[in-house]
């Protein structure tokens, strides 16, 4: 017996292979998310600072805080207060909203038809899977988001990195 003719006789068999779909679909976008972000994620980086100079410790400090403040003049931005996340949408339903729908659809047509207990299986079945495809595209559209949003986080820290840096070595810094 097929997924699809399950999915119509059986609604329950269905329900089971659109969860197993949404978990394998949610495993392989948060892999492969944490795997982009690890790559090209830039809050890791730390500087590291030399005083070529032989400046002392308070001059290094004040030299520090007047980088910090001029690469964020400068850039835009300062990664000790980043923009926050977006937010996530609140859960619409998703499977089981859909198979309450299709069930009741179903059950009408199935009445029509004849035989209301039949239609209304089907109903859920496909109105299931529907609401099923509905949450997954939600999640991934979420999923999407968040990635173009540590994407720029990164893009702006890098940024800010560079122009600190700048400063310090103008000031008689190595960094790196």
């Amino acid at each position: 017996m097929s997924a699809a003719r399950q999915t119509f006789t059986r609604p329950e068999g269905g329900f089971m292979v659109i969860r197993r779909t949404v978990r394998i679909g949610v495993y392989v976008a948060t892999v492969g998310l944490t795997a982009q972000l690890a790559a090209t994620c830039a809050w890791g980086q730390q500087l590291y600072i030399y005083p070529q100079r032989g400046q002392s410790f308070d001059q290094q400090a004040v030299d520090k805080a007047e980088c910090q403040r001029w690469a964020t003049e400068q850039t835009g931005y300062n990664p000790a207060t980043p923009p926050p996340p977006p937010m996530a949408a609140a859960p619409q339903g998703g499977m089981f909203r859909g198979a309450f729908g299709g069930a009741a659809l179903g059950a009408i047509g199935g009445a029509i038809g004849g035989d209301a207990g039949k239609g209304a299986a089907i109903g859920a079945g496909v109105g299931g899977l529907f609401g099923g495809f509905r949450r997954m595209r939600a999640m991934e559209e979420e999923q999407a988001q968040m990635a173009s949003y540590h994407a720029q986080t990164s893009q702006a820290t890098g940024g800010f990195n560079r122009a600190y840096s700048a400063c310090l070595q103008g000031r008689g810094y190595t960094v790196q």
